[in-house]
């Protein structure tokens, strides 16, 4: 037992006495009392080798409270697991609540300063990423469809005079002359425009394709295409993505994002999401937020900057040259920047905690921290435990072969000491207790065996059966087949062991030892404990302890050859001073 502090007590008020078997109640029940002035946390760690513990208080699974001199009881239950012995260890621990401030890092209500126009103007295009602003009525005229009959009629003419002209001989081209390229080119563009007009876009687009020089034509077509979306943009976007032409299609893709940008922002952000150069598109999608910004739609700016945080988090960011990843990473980082800003941080950190890959989102988190991050003090309370009270019992354990008498024999509160159980029979003295009395001879016969065994390398053995009727018919043969299994290796012992058959009668005023005659052995016993001197009494008795009819049934169960009985007789003096008990054990050896 070990008593590390005064500021707790236990005391067990139920324990059991008998030899522990399975699946019935072998229960231990605690008297715990808080000795501290003031309310303290407990908490209990119960550990059993060979035992499994079972918790009966539902409060143990975690700290207990209890208030200043405060009593509480605790439950547990114990189930063997292994023939021999179980070890039961009760640990108690104080729980000390500590509180102490750290600097934790919180997320911000508001963004500290506003920072998001600078960041936009970074992303303004340059050079030959910039389109030229289109005017759709340049490339649109007012014609009905008569008028563009009659422009066809012209066009024909013009045609066959031009052709007609290059065939003839030049002093016979003089009719046909006045018909030139420009003039045909001019009349296809009028054409293409006023089909245009009648959202014939089909028409304008082979129209376009007739023009006679290859340049002029994709840039009439690109055009006729940039002015028709401004109303039919939807329309315009499929045709756009049918091109088997990817170079034009990326080029007029990044012209209708242009056209759209003031015109619908958001059909612009949907449109640059068909561009393959992610740099352009980020650039792009940028451009459209600082239109949204500058026409204070805040919601629709929230989206697109939604829109490129996405499209960089789906992206194949390993695969990226360092100077783009550079780019890219700075792109991030500057639309979460926005979000923080218009929509507020706490957004912002939830698309930072989405990140996918470890390595951004911690580089975010540090370059942004100022923005959507503080360090605020934060109190804690830590618990540190501290063992106040730690002791450990062994009990003896049986499980292979539960029979009705054994179960009877554990139910009145016999006991076995472990090494019979565990089957090791390397001794020469065995206890028989068989007789009941007001208390339970268990503890401290226990107590002797393990302190001879652990403590003084000496080895006894113990059978403990407290008769309650006097070993008629059904207690006789639990005795006789209880010892008849739990000594089942008598055969194989190497000598003679003595068997004491061990009562108690009341005091005598002075510790006395009373040997029945009937042994050949009580001249040697006698010697042995007539060196204990005058502390001891020993009467070698010849008629009243002598025989009996315990001492008869011993003599029928267990085998002559190997074991000589002996009466023994101890008065009560020896319950109440174990140090004498144990020098009497020893003397016997």
């Amino acid at each position: 037992m070990s008593n590390l502090s005064n500021i707790i007590s236990l005391n067990i008020i139920k324990f059991p006495q008998n030899i522990l078997i399975p699946d019935v109640d072998n229960d231990v029940s605690i008297q715990v009392v808080n000795n501290s002035e003031k309310n303290e946390n407990f908490k209990f760690v119960f550990e059993g080798e060979n035992l499994d513990i079972i918790l009966k208080s539902a409060e143990l699974t975690d700290q207990i409270e209890f208030t200043s001199k405060e009593t509480k009881n605790i439950d547990i239950g114990l189930n063997p697991t292994a023939n021999g012995f179980g070890k039961l260890t009760i640990n108690a621990y104080l729980l000390k609540f500590l509180e102490y401030t750290v600097k934790v890092q919180k997320v911000r209500e508001i963004v500290p300063k506003t920072k998001i126009h600078k960041i936009f103007e970074n992303y303004n295009l340059k050079g030959a990423e910039k389109v030229d602003m289109i005017n759709p009525n340049e490339f649109i005229i007012e014609k009905k469809l008569k008028e563009l009959e009659k422009i066809e009629g012209q066009l024909e003419k013009m045609r066959n005079d031009y052709e007609l002209a290059g065939s003839l001989e030049s002093n016979n081209t003089e009719a046909f002359s006045k018909v030139t390229i420009e003039i045909i080119d001019k009349t296809i563009k009028e054409l293409a425009k006023g089909h245009l007009y009648n959202n014939n876009l089909s028409i304008s687009l082979g129209l376009a394709l007739e023009l006679s020089n290859p340049n002029e034509q994709l840039n009439f077509y690109a055009n006729l295409i940039r002015a028709y979306a401004i109303e039919h943009l939807n329309e315009v976007t499929e045709i756009v993505k049918g091109l088997d032409d990817l170079d034009l299609q990326q080029k007029l893709f990044k012209s209708l994002v242009f056209d759209q940008i003031s015109h619908n922002p958001i059909q612009a952000s949907n449109l640059a999401e068909n561009i393959t150069d992610l740099s352009i598109k980020i650039k792009l999608l940028f451009n459209i937020a600082k239109e949204l910004m500058d026409s204070d739609k805040s919601s629709e700016l929230v989206t697109v900057l939604k829109k490129i945080i996405e499209i960089i988090s789906k992206s194949e960011f390993d695969g990226i040259d360092s100077k783009n990843q550079k780019f890219i990473y700075k792109s991030l980082k500057d639309a979460i920047h926005g979000i923080a800003e218009i929509e507020n941080p706490i957004a912002a950190n939830s698309i930072i905690e989405g990140l996918s890959k470890q390595e951004i989102k911690e580089a975010i988190i540090k370059d942004l921290f100022d923005i959507i991050y503080k360090l605020v003090d934060e109190i804690k309370t830590k618990i540190e435990s501290e063992l106040v009270f730690s002791q450990y019992f062994l009990l003896n354990t049986y499980t292979s072969n539960i029979t009705n008498e054994v179960k009877s024999f554990s139910s009145i509160g016999g006991n076995v000491s472990n090494n019979i159980l565990s089957g090791d029979f390397n001794f020469q003295m065995v206890f028989l207790s068989l007789f009941s009395f007001n208390f339970s001879i268990f503890p401290f016969i226990d107590r002797i065996y393990n302190d001879l065994r652990f403590n003084l390398k000496k080895s006894i053995a113990y059978y403990i059966f407290p008769s309650v009727n006097n070993y008629q018919d059904n207690e006789l043969a639990i005795l006789q087949k209880t010892t008849s299994q739990f000594f089942n290796n008598f055969a194989n012992v190497p000598s003679r062991v003595l068997i004491f058959n061990l009562d108690f009668i009341p005091y005598l005023g002075k510790p006395t030892v009373i040997l029945s005659s009937e042994s050949q052995l009580n001249t040697n016993l006698k010697s042995k404990i007539e060196k204990l001197g005058e502390s001891v009494n020993l009467i070698i008795d010849d008629s009243m302890f002598k025989g009996g009819k315990i001492y008869e049934n011993l003599k029928n169960i267990l085998p002559p050859s190997k074991c000589e009985i002996i009466n023994l007789i101890l008065s009560y003096e020896f319950i109440n001073d174990y140090n004498a008990f144990l020098m009497f054990i020893q003397s016997l050896f």
